[in-house]
């Protein structure tokens, strides 16, 4: 993935999460992952949602 797509989709993880209970959140998650097939990218993502998700709050 390129660095645009990991931040766009870090974007919409962070964007579709916000009152998702546990099984909510968990299929919405792996619709978003699931043609994501690298780990690699999975940690490329997930870094991205920690900075998005950390800057919203300040």
């Amino acid at each position: 993935m390129s660095q645009r797509e990991v931040w766009q989709r870090a974007s919409l993880i962070v964007a579709e999460f916000g009152d998702d209970d546990t099984v909510d959140f968990v299929a919405r998650f792996t619709d978003i992952l699931k043609d994501t097939a690298n780990p690699d990218d999975w940690r490329r993502i997930a870094a991205a949602v920690d900075v998005i998700a950390a800057a919203s709050k300040q």
